[in-house]
Protein backbone atom coordinates (compact mmCIF):
# COMPACT_ATOMS: atom_id res chain seq x y z
CA UNK A 1 0.00 0.00 0.00
CA UNK A 2 0.91 3.45 -0.94
CA UNK A 3 1.95 5.35 2.52
CA UNK A 4 1.16 9.48 1.73
CA UNK A 5 0.86 12.55 3.72
CA UNK A 6 -1.34 15.03 2.55
CA UNK A 7 0.01 18.43 4.08
CA UNK A 8 -2.27 21.37 4.36
CA UNK A 9 -4.72 22.91 6.81
CA UNK A 10 -7.71 24.12 4.17
CA UNK A 11 -10.64 22.10 3.16
CA UNK A 12 -9.03 21.36 -0.30
CA UNK A 13 -6.59 18.73 1.47
CA UNK A 14 -9.03 17.25 3.57
CA UNK A 15 -10.77 16.26 0.38
CA UNK A 16 -8.38 15.34 -1.55
CA UNK A 17 -7.10 13.39 1.45
CA UNK A 18 -10.10 11.87 1.22
CA UNK A 19 -10.25 10.70 -2.20
CA UNK A 20 -6.57 9.18 -2.14
CA UNK A 21 -7.63 6.98 0.75
CA UNK A 22 -10.42 5.75 -1.48
CA UNK A 23 -8.21 4.63 -4.37
CA UNK A 24 -6.06 2.88 -1.85
CA UNK A 25 -3.34 4.90 -0.49
CA UNK A 26 -2.81 4.94 3.36
CA UNK A 27 -3.09 8.48 4.02
CA UNK A 28 -2.00 10.50 7.07
CA UNK A 29 -2.05 14.18 7.34
CA UNK A 30 1.34 14.29 8.55
CA UNK A 31 4.65 12.82 7.73
CA UNK A 32 4.94 9.31 9.68
CA UNK A 33 7.92 7.02 9.30
CA UNK A 34 7.68 4.59 6.02
CA UNK A 35 5.91 7.64 3.99
CA UNK A 36 6.78 7.56 0.52
CA UNK A 37 5.46 10.31 -0.97
CA UNK A 38 4.09 13.78 0.41
CA UNK A 39 1.09 16.08 -1.29
CA UNK A 40 1.69 19.52 -0.48
CA UNK A 41 -1.12 22.00 -0.42
CA UNK A 42 0.92 24.77 1.61
CA UNK A 43 4.48 24.89 2.25
CA UNK A 44 6.14 21.80 4.36
CA UNK A 45 9.33 21.94 6.27
CA UNK A 46 12.69 21.99 4.43
CA UNK A 47 14.16 19.17 5.51
CA UNK A 48 12.07 16.94 3.94
CA UNK A 49 13.84 13.59 3.13
CA UNK A 50 15.39 13.37 -0.26
CA UNK A 51 13.83 9.67 -0.72
CA UNK A 52 10.02 11.27 -0.02
CA UNK A 53 8.41 12.37 -3.46
CA UNK A 54 7.32 15.42 -3.35
CA UNK A 55 3.88 16.89 -5.06
CA UNK A 56 3.29 20.46 -4.65
CA UNK A 57 -0.21 21.34 -5.41
CA UNK A 58 -0.56 25.35 -6.82
CA UNK A 59 2.11 27.63 -6.32
CA UNK A 60 3.47 27.96 -2.98
CA UNK A 61 7.26 27.78 -2.21
CA UNK A 62 8.16 24.29 -2.21
CA UNK A 63 12.00 23.13 -2.31
CA UNK A 64 12.72 19.74 -3.78
CA UNK A 65 9.35 19.19 -5.47
CA UNK A 66 9.21 16.34 -7.91
CA UNK A 67 6.10 17.57 -9.85
CA UNK A 68 4.19 20.51 -9.49
CA UNK A 69 -0.02 20.61 -10.42
CA UNK A 70 -2.39 23.37 -10.45
CA UNK A 71 -4.30 24.42 -7.62
CA UNK A 72 -7.41 22.63 -9.09
CA UNK A 73 -5.95 19.27 -9.62
CA UNK A 74 -7.76 16.17 -9.69
CA UNK A 75 -8.08 13.64 -6.96
CA UNK A 76 -7.36 10.56 -9.84
CA UNK A 77 -4.63 13.13 -11.63
CA UNK A 78 -2.65 13.64 -8.00
CA UNK A 79 -3.16 9.46 -7.98
CA UNK A 80 -1.86 8.70 -11.15
CA UNK A 81 0.82 11.03 -10.89
CA UNK A 82 1.79 10.09 -7.14
CA UNK A 83 2.13 6.36 -8.83
CA UNK A 84 3.64 7.55 -12.04
CA UNK A 85 6.69 9.38 -10.18
CA UNK A 86 6.98 5.97 -7.61
CA UNK A 87 7.52 3.65 -10.54
CA UNK A 88 9.76 6.23 -12.15
CA UNK A 89 12.05 6.31 -9.07
CA UNK A 90 11.71 2.56 -8.68
CA UNK A 91 13.24 2.25 -12.27
CA UNK A 92 15.69 4.79 -12.19
CA UNK A 93 17.35 3.06 -9.15
CA UNK A 94 16.95 -0.52 -10.27
CA UNK A 95 18.69 0.22 -13.43
CA UNK A 96 21.82 2.12 -11.36
CA UNK A 97 21.83 -0.89 -9.30
CA UNK A 98 21.92 -3.28 -12.10
CA UNK A 99 25.00 -1.26 -13.73
CA UNK A 100 26.63 -1.80 -10.70
CA UNK A 101 25.66 -5.47 -10.58
CA UNK A 102 27.27 -5.61 -14.20
CA UNK A 103 30.63 -4.23 -13.49
CA UNK A 104 31.13 -5.91 -10.29
CA UNK A 105 30.34 -9.16 -12.22
CA UNK A 106 33.32 -8.01 -14.50
CA UNK A 107 31.38 -6.10 -17.25
CA UNK A 108 31.13 -2.76 -18.27
CA UNK A 109 27.77 -2.14 -20.44
CA UNK A 110 28.17 0.45 -23.26
CA UNK A 111 27.21 4.08 -22.00
CA UNK A 112 23.69 5.06 -23.06
CA UNK A 113 23.88 8.67 -24.46
CA UNK A 114 21.59 11.14 -23.20
CA UNK A 115 20.59 13.73 -25.74
CA UNK A 116 18.63 16.35 -24.19
CA UNK A 117 17.92 18.32 -27.47
CA UNK A 118 16.21 16.36 -29.48
CA UNK A 119 12.32 16.56 -27.82
CA UNK A 120 9.02 16.67 -29.87
CA UNK A 121 5.00 16.43 -28.86
CA UNK A 122 2.52 15.37 -31.35
CA UNK A 123 -0.35 17.56 -31.22
CA UNK A 124 -3.91 16.09 -32.81
CA UNK A 125 -6.97 18.10 -33.47
CA UNK A 126 -8.43 20.68 -35.52
CA UNK A 127 -5.70 23.34 -35.92
CA UNK A 128 -6.57 26.61 -34.74
CA UNK A 129 -5.41 29.75 -32.22
CA UNK A 130 -4.57 27.17 -29.67
CA UNK A 131 -2.42 25.58 -31.98
CA UNK A 132 -0.38 28.07 -33.02
CA UNK A 133 0.07 29.02 -29.43
CA UNK A 134 1.06 25.85 -28.37
CA UNK A 135 3.52 25.42 -30.85
CA UNK A 136 4.97 28.88 -30.02
CA UNK A 137 5.44 28.31 -26.90
CA UNK A 138 7.37 24.72 -27.59
CA UNK A 139 9.49 26.22 -29.91
CA UNK A 140 11.13 29.10 -27.51
CA UNK A 141 11.82 25.64 -25.43
CA UNK A 142 13.23 24.21 -28.52
CA UNK A 143 10.83 21.26 -28.65
CA UNK A 144 9.36 20.48 -32.09
CA UNK A 145 5.61 20.73 -32.23
CA UNK A 146 4.27 18.33 -35.16
CA UNK A 147 0.42 18.44 -35.69
CA UNK A 148 -1.90 15.63 -36.41
CA UNK A 149 -5.27 16.93 -37.42
CA UNK A 150 -6.91 13.82 -37.49
CA UNK A 151 -6.83 10.67 -35.34
CA UNK A 152 -5.93 8.49 -37.92
CA UNK A 153 -3.15 10.47 -38.94
CA UNK A 154 -1.73 10.65 -35.22
CA UNK A 155 -1.90 6.57 -35.13
CA UNK A 156 0.43 6.44 -37.40
CA UNK A 157 2.55 8.74 -36.18
CA UNK A 158 2.66 7.43 -33.11
CA UNK A 159 3.45 3.96 -34.67
CA UNK A 160 6.13 5.39 -36.60
CA UNK A 161 8.17 7.46 -34.11
CA UNK A 162 8.57 8.27 -30.19
CA UNK A 163 7.42 11.50 -29.05
CA UNK A 164 7.68 13.02 -25.36
CA UNK A 165 3.87 13.68 -24.77
CA UNK A 166 0.72 14.24 -27.06
CA UNK A 167 -1.87 17.14 -26.89
CA UNK A 168 -5.21 16.26 -27.44
CA UNK A 169 -7.51 19.08 -28.71
CA UNK A 170 -10.97 18.75 -27.01
CA UNK A 171 -12.48 20.73 -29.71
CA UNK A 172 -14.63 20.06 -31.74
CA UNK A 173 -14.93 16.84 -30.46
CA UNK A 174 -13.91 16.01 -26.67
CA UNK A 175 -15.19 12.36 -27.27
CA UNK A 176 -12.23 11.48 -29.74
CA UNK A 177 -9.97 13.19 -27.41
CA UNK A 178 -11.17 10.69 -24.48
CA UNK A 179 -11.01 7.92 -26.96
CA UNK A 180 -7.59 8.27 -27.96
CA UNK A 181 -6.69 8.51 -24.34
CA UNK A 182 -7.89 5.18 -23.52
CA UNK A 183 -6.34 3.72 -26.42
CA UNK A 184 -2.92 4.80 -25.47
CA UNK A 185 -3.23 3.57 -22.06
CA UNK A 186 -4.08 0.46 -23.91
CA UNK A 187 -1.23 0.07 -26.11
CA UNK A 188 1.81 -1.16 -24.08
CA UNK A 189 4.03 1.02 -26.10
CA UNK A 190 2.54 3.91 -25.73
CA UNK A 191 1.31 3.38 -22.28
CA UNK A 192 3.72 5.90 -20.09
CA UNK A 193 3.09 8.72 -23.08
CA UNK A 194 1.94 11.78 -21.80
CA UNK A 195 -1.49 12.71 -23.03
CA UNK A 196 -2.88 16.13 -22.36
CA UNK A 197 -6.21 17.73 -23.09
CA UNK A 198 -6.24 20.61 -24.56
CA UNK A 199 -9.74 22.62 -23.42
CA UNK A 200 -11.61 26.26 -24.02
CA UNK A 201 -12.16 26.50 -20.35
CA UNK A 202 -10.29 26.54 -17.11
CA UNK A 203 -13.20 24.17 -15.43
CA UNK A 204 -13.31 21.33 -18.08
CA UNK A 205 -16.80 19.89 -17.70
CA UNK A 206 -15.13 16.49 -18.95
CA UNK A 207 -12.12 16.79 -16.18
CA UNK A 208 -13.73 13.08 -14.07
CA UNK A 209 -14.10 11.36 -17.24
CA UNK A 210 -10.79 12.52 -19.19
CA UNK A 211 -8.71 11.18 -16.11
CA UNK A 212 -10.21 8.42 -15.53
CA UNK A 213 -9.43 7.20 -19.13
CA UNK A 214 -5.75 7.90 -18.68
CA UNK A 215 -5.27 11.81 -19.53
CA UNK A 216 -2.05 12.88 -17.48
CA UNK A 217 -2.73 16.28 -17.30
CA UNK A 218 -5.46 19.32 -18.63
CA UNK A 219 -4.80 22.58 -20.20
CA UNK A 220 -6.55 25.45 -20.66
CA UNK A 221 -6.22 28.12 -23.63
CA UNK A 222 -6.35 30.47 -21.05
CA UNK A 223 -3.13 29.35 -19.28
CA UNK A 224 0.09 31.55 -20.37
CA UNK A 225 2.49 30.70 -22.81
CA UNK A 226 5.16 29.71 -19.74
CA UNK A 227 2.61 27.86 -18.17
CA UNK A 228 1.49 25.94 -21.41
CA UNK A 229 5.34 25.17 -21.64
CA UNK A 230 6.11 24.41 -18.28
CA UNK A 231 3.08 22.47 -17.63
CA UNK A 232 4.12 19.86 -21.19
CA UNK A 233 8.06 20.15 -20.46
CA UNK A 234 7.25 18.79 -17.29
CA UNK A 235 5.82 15.48 -17.98
CA UNK A 236 7.59 15.41 -21.69
CA UNK A 237 11.01 15.25 -19.29
CA UNK A 238 9.25 12.24 -17.10
CA UNK A 239 8.50 10.79 -20.70
CA UNK A 240 12.52 10.77 -21.21
CA UNK A 241 14.10 10.15 -18.35
CA UNK A 242 12.12 6.76 -18.26
CA UNK A 243 13.16 6.31 -21.62
CA UNK A 244 16.71 6.54 -20.45
CA UNK A 245 16.18 4.67 -17.38
CA UNK A 246 14.76 1.62 -19.62
CA UNK A 247 17.44 2.05 -22.07
CA UNK A 248 20.49 1.55 -19.24
CA UNK A 249 18.60 -1.32 -17.86
CA UNK A 250 18.56 -2.98 -21.86
CA UNK A 251 22.57 -2.15 -21.88
CA UNK A 252 23.22 -4.28 -19.29
CA UNK A 253 21.45 -7.54 -21.43
CA UNK A 254 24.61 -8.83 -22.27
CA UNK A 255 25.46 -11.97 -23.55
CA UNK A 256 28.07 -13.35 -20.66
CA UNK A 257 25.28 -12.38 -18.01
CA UNK A 258 21.94 -14.21 -19.96
CA UNK A 259 20.81 -17.68 -20.46
CA UNK A 260 22.40 -19.22 -23.42
CA UNK A 261 19.03 -20.84 -24.53
CA UNK A 262 16.62 -17.97 -23.60
CA UNK A 263 16.81 -13.91 -23.21
CA UNK A 264 16.93 -13.93 -19.44
CA UNK A 265 19.57 -13.11 -17.05
CA UNK A 266 21.32 -16.29 -16.02
CA UNK A 267 21.51 -18.10 -12.60
CA UNK A 268 25.02 -16.63 -11.70
CA UNK A 269 23.97 -12.82 -12.15
CA UNK A 270 21.09 -13.54 -11.15
CA UNK A 271 21.83 -14.62 -7.36
CA UNK A 272 24.41 -11.80 -7.61
CA UNK A 273 22.18 -8.69 -8.78
CA UNK A 274 19.12 -10.32 -6.56
CA UNK A 275 21.03 -9.69 -3.70
CA UNK A 276 21.94 -6.14 -4.31
CA UNK A 277 17.98 -5.72 -4.88
CA UNK A 278 17.39 -7.09 -1.82
CA UNK A 279 19.89 -5.31 0.47
CA UNK A 280 18.44 -2.08 -1.30
CA UNK A 281 14.80 -2.86 -0.43
CA UNK A 282 16.03 -3.66 3.27
CA UNK A 283 18.32 -0.09 3.69
CA UNK A 284 14.98 1.76 2.35
CA UNK A 285 12.58 -0.06 4.10
CA UNK A 286 10.83 -0.89 0.87
CA UNK A 287 8.46 -3.50 0.23
CA UNK A 288 10.45 -6.21 -2.43
CA UNK A 289 8.92 -9.73 -3.66
CA UNK A 290 9.86 -12.75 -5.53
CA UNK A 291 8.34 -14.87 -7.43
CA UNK A 292 9.56 -18.89 -7.87
CA UNK A 293 7.47 -20.14 -11.20
CA UNK A 294 8.28 -24.00 -11.39
CA UNK A 295 7.43 -25.39 -15.01
CA UNK A 296 6.24 -28.69 -15.37
CA UNK A 297 4.14 -30.48 -18.68
CA UNK A 298 2.23 -33.59 -19.48
CA UNK A 299 4.54 -36.89 -20.13
CA UNK A 300 3.10 -37.33 -23.63
CA UNK A 301 4.68 -33.68 -24.34
CA UNK A 302 8.35 -35.33 -25.02
CA UNK A 303 11.56 -34.65 -24.30
CA UNK A 304 12.26 -32.08 -26.63
CA UNK A 305 8.77 -30.85 -26.60
CA UNK A 306 8.99 -29.88 -23.40
CA UNK A 307 12.97 -28.27 -24.07
CA UNK A 308 10.80 -26.03 -26.66
CA UNK A 309 8.06 -24.75 -24.70
CA UNK A 310 10.19 -23.85 -21.92
CA UNK A 311 12.37 -21.69 -23.89
CA UNK A 312 9.23 -20.41 -26.06
CA UNK A 313 7.95 -19.74 -22.38
CA UNK A 314 10.97 -18.02 -21.40
CA UNK A 315 11.35 -15.50 -24.27
CA UNK A 316 7.72 -14.11 -23.69
CA UNK A 317 8.26 -14.44 -19.97
CA UNK A 318 10.04 -11.04 -19.21
CA UNK A 319 7.32 -9.51 -21.61
CA UNK A 320 4.30 -9.84 -19.01
CA UNK A 321 6.30 -7.55 -16.26
CA UNK A 322 7.75 -4.28 -16.00
CA UNK A 323 10.94 -2.88 -17.15
CA UNK A 324 11.93 -2.30 -14.07
CA UNK A 325 11.31 -5.96 -12.42
CA UNK A 326 14.16 -8.96 -12.86
CA UNK A 327 13.93 -11.98 -14.26
CA UNK A 328 15.93 -14.79 -14.16
CA UNK A 329 16.00 -18.45 -15.22
CA UNK A 330 17.49 -20.62 -12.83
CA UNK A 331 17.15 -23.76 -14.27
CA UNK A 332 14.99 -25.14 -17.45
CA UNK A 333 12.10 -25.76 -15.74
CA UNK A 334 12.80 -23.14 -12.72
CA UNK A 335 12.32 -19.14 -13.03
CA UNK A 336 12.49 -16.05 -10.64
CA UNK A 337 10.79 -12.94 -11.18
CA UNK A 338 12.47 -10.02 -8.70
CA UNK A 339 9.90 -7.24 -8.05
CA UNK A 340 10.99 -4.55 -6.75
CA UNK A 341 9.43 -1.83 -4.66
CA UNK A 342 5.97 -3.93 -4.85
CA UNK A 343 4.12 -5.90 -1.87
CA UNK A 344 3.16 -9.47 -1.73
CA UNK A 345 -0.11 -8.58 -2.61
CA UNK A 346 0.79 -6.91 -6.21
CA UNK A 347 3.02 -9.83 -6.90
CA UNK A 348 0.28 -12.47 -6.19
CA UNK A 349 -1.24 -10.28 -9.30
CA UNK A 350 1.71 -10.84 -11.87
CA UNK A 351 1.78 -14.37 -10.76
CA UNK A 352 -1.85 -15.09 -11.51
CA UNK A 353 -1.22 -13.25 -14.57
CA UNK A 354 1.55 -14.91 -15.68
CA UNK A 355 -0.09 -18.12 -15.06
CA UNK A 356 -3.26 -17.73 -17.17
CA UNK A 357 -1.07 -16.42 -19.92
CA UNK A 358 0.25 -19.95 -19.53
CA UNK A 359 -2.66 -21.64 -19.56
CA UNK A 360 -3.69 -20.43 -22.84
CA UNK A 361 -0.75 -20.84 -24.65
CA UNK A 362 -0.67 -24.11 -26.38
CA UNK A 363 2.77 -25.68 -27.80
CA UNK A 364 3.79 -28.49 -30.09
CA UNK A 365 4.76 -31.82 -28.71
CA UNK A 366 6.31 -35.27 -29.70
CA UNK A 367 2.77 -35.48 -31.58
CA UNK A 368 2.13 -32.54 -33.76
CA UNK A 369 -1.56 -33.53 -33.44
CA UNK A 370 -1.83 -33.04 -29.73
CA UNK A 371 -0.72 -29.93 -28.27
CA UNK A 372 0.17 -29.45 -24.75
CA UNK A 373 -0.07 -26.30 -22.00
CA UNK A 374 2.67 -26.02 -19.45
CA UNK A 375 1.38 -25.98 -15.94
CA UNK A 376 2.59 -23.45 -13.17
CA UNK A 377 3.51 -23.99 -9.80
CA UNK A 378 4.15 -20.31 -8.25
CA UNK A 379 5.97 -19.31 -4.94
CA UNK A 380 5.60 -15.90 -3.60
CA UNK A 381 7.74 -14.66 -0.60
CA UNK A 382 8.94 -11.32 0.78
CA UNK A 383 12.68 -10.42 0.00
CA UNK A 384 12.74 -7.03 1.49
CA UNK A 385 14.74 -8.89 4.89
CA UNK A 386 17.60 -9.75 6.33
CA UNK A 387 17.92 -12.67 4.62
CA UNK A 388 20.52 -13.45 2.27
CA UNK A 389 19.56 -14.06 -1.75
CA UNK A 390 21.00 -17.66 -1.66
CA UNK A 391 19.19 -18.74 1.14
CA UNK A 392 16.12 -17.16 0.54
CA UNK A 393 16.15 -19.27 -3.20
CA UNK A 394 16.64 -22.39 -1.49
CA UNK A 395 13.77 -21.68 1.01
CA UNK A 396 11.69 -21.83 -1.83
CA UNK A 397 12.96 -24.69 -3.34
CA UNK A 398 11.96 -26.37 -1.14
CA UNK A 399 8.50 -25.34 -0.55
CA UNK A 400 8.23 -25.82 -4.32
CA UNK A 401 8.14 -29.52 -3.55
CA UNK A 402 10.52 -29.84 -6.89
CA UNK A 403 13.51 -31.47 -7.05
CA UNK A 404 16.57 -29.71 -6.47
CA UNK A 405 18.38 -27.92 -9.73
CA UNK A 406 21.96 -28.23 -10.85
CA UNK A 407 23.45 -24.77 -9.76
CA UNK A 408 25.66 -22.43 -11.96
CA UNK A 409 27.54 -21.12 -9.12
CA UNK A 410 31.58 -21.63 -8.69
CA UNK A 411 33.56 -21.01 -5.84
Amino acid sequence: MFSIAVMGDDARAQETAEHLAQMGFQVARHIEPGCEAVVSFASVSSDLSSEILHLAIGGHAAEGVAARLPDNAHPIQIASRLRALSRLKVLEHTAQLRLKSAQEAGYQPAPVPVNQDDSTVLFVGAPGPSFMRLQFAMSRAGIQTIAAFSTFNAFDYLHERTFDAVILNTRPDAGLAHTVCSAMRRNTRLYHTPAILLTADTDYAGADEAFARGASDILSDNASNDEMRDRVMALASERRRRRLAKARLEACRLPSLLDTESDLYNERFGRVHLQSLMDHAAARLEPMSLIMLGVSAPQDAGANGFAKATNQFAGMLRHCVRAEDFVVRLARDRFLIALPSTPQTEAKMVSNRVSAIAECTAYEGADPLKPFRLELTPSIEDAAGETQADALIEQMVRRSNVLPFSSAKTG
